[in-house]
This record gives C-alpha cells, structure tokens and sequence, in this order.
C-alpha cells in the first residue's frame, strides 16, 4: 500500500516553493480573502516570509491583491490547474459514470476524493439525497481526515510508521478530545481491515462509508457513499449500500490495477 511520505526538502529554493504551496492552501471555499497578517497566523509563516511570498506569487499571477481590502485571493491560474487535474484524470472519467448511476438510482451520495496533507479533498461529488439534508460539497471541498470516513479509510492503507506520523499532525487539532478521536480511528481501521470499508457518522444525521482505491500507482483516491441515517438501518446499508461502493471501488482497480494505465496523468 502507498505512504505517499513527504519528501525531505535539502536547499532553500525548494523550502521557498514549499512555503508558497502552503500560502496557496491557506485558501479554502469560505475562506476567499486573507492578507498577510492572517496569512502568517493560518500557516505559522513569519510575516516578512509571507509578504516576500505573496508579493512573488501576485507578481506570477497565482494571487491577486485587492488594494481596498489590503487582502489576496487566488488568481485565475489556481483553477485552470484545477480544471486540468479534473478533465486529465482516468479514474474520473472511468468512475464519474458509475457515481451518478448508482446516486441516482439509490438516491445517496457519491463522492470521490484524495488525500492532501491533513485533509480529503474531493475530486467530485454527485448529490441525490432523499431528504434535502446534506451541505453541498463541489469539487474542491476539503473535510478533516480523523474526522471522516473517506479520511480513515486512507489511513488504512498506510504503514503504521506513516499513519503515526500523520497522526502526531492530527493531534494538534483536537487537544481536548484526541483519545475519543483516536479511539475511533483506530475503531475503523479494524473495520476497514476486516470488511474493506468504514462506516463513520460525523455530522448529525449523516452516516458516510468509504473504502479506498489503494493502488501504489496512483494518488491516495477514497470512494465514498453518504446518506441520511433515517433512510437506512444499518443492516440494510451493510446489504444493498456496502456492496454498490466495494463494486464500484473494484471496478477501477480491475481497470487501473495493471499499471500500464494507473497514471494521474497520461
């Protein structure tokens, strides 16, 4: 299984590109306009660090600088990067079709997302809840990895020394309340390992079970199927939900599984 590890940056001109990605994802849906002072406060930059950087990246085009606000925003090259990861990925192209047939027959929720540091960025979600209850998610949304069950289940496929140090991350997010958090982490590992899948309700009302994709050859992918818990007892979910996303999940690795093919990019 992939660890996808961080690698270990040796010269300044890598850190330097390594502190302007993490300016760059700073900026999330709701969180459009920041300026340098709440910049440096989101990414533990010092604040002539951040300034250096956001003048660099203003100048490139990734940013743009509202001088009313004193604030930047991200530039129109972060979604044309955005729309070329979507329209060049495989497994998209080959799972979107399966997502929106199963939704739209089960009336649930579809997803397909990828690890990202300490969050699970979604890549698509097709909605077609019965009751109307579930925030929209687009392409892009970002939700907490110990939280969630498409987080979980990535942490399933990696080593316990990678799932360690990406716990030690985590852990700085919950201060209060990481051994309930942990405790259901490790709860759906065990989960995932005996059944392929986890079941997580982490907002109210809402149930999501994940299973992840887990080729070597490709990012750390996780499907998801979310629906709202009053719809399905959770037998009835283990015997009509659980089978439609493992299929679906073993439908792309029959397809990717060679390797020939299981690039992001072709």
């Amino acid at each position: 299984m992939p660890t996808h590890p961080i690698h270990e940056r040796i010269s300044p001109s890598n850190r330097s590109v390594e502190r302007a990605l993490t300016i760059l994802r700073a900026f999330r849906p709701g969180v459009g306009r920041l300026g340098n002072a709440e910049l440096a406060e989101r990414t533990g930059l010092a604040r002539s660090t951040v300034s250096r950087l956001t003048q660099t990246l203003a100048e490139s085009g990734f940013l743009d600088y509202e001088v009313a606000t004193g604030s930047y925003r991200l530039g129109a090259p972060v979604l044309s990067l955005a729309h070329a990861l979507r329209l060049d990925s495989d497994v998209l192209d080959f799972a979107l079709p399966v997502m929106r047939e199963t939704a739209e027959d089960h009336r649930i929720n579809v997803g397909l997302a990828v690890a990202d540091q300490t969050d699970m960025v979604y890549l698509e979600s097709v909605r077609r809840n019965r009751r109307e209850l579930f925030r929209h998610v687009a392409s892009g949304s970002r939700v907490p990895i110990e939280l969630t069950s498409l987080g979980r289940a990535y942490l399933s496929t990696l080593s316990a020394s990678a799932r360690n140090r990406l716990a030690a991350q985590l852990h700085s997010r919950h201060q209060d309340d990481w051994p309930q958090v942990s405790a259901g982490i490790e709860q759906s590992l065990e989960e995932a390992r005996l059944g392929g899948y986890c079941a997580v309700s982490w907002q109210a009302g809402i149930t999501s079970i994940a299973s992840p994709l887990g080729l070597p050859e490709l990012p750390p992918y996780v499907f998801n199927i979310s629906y709202a818990t009053g719809d399905f007892t959770r037998r009835k979910a283990d015997t009509t939900l659980v089978p439609l996303l493992l299929d679906l999940v073993q439908r792309v690795r029959a397809e990717f599984g060679g390797g020939a093919r299981a690039l992001m990019g072709r």
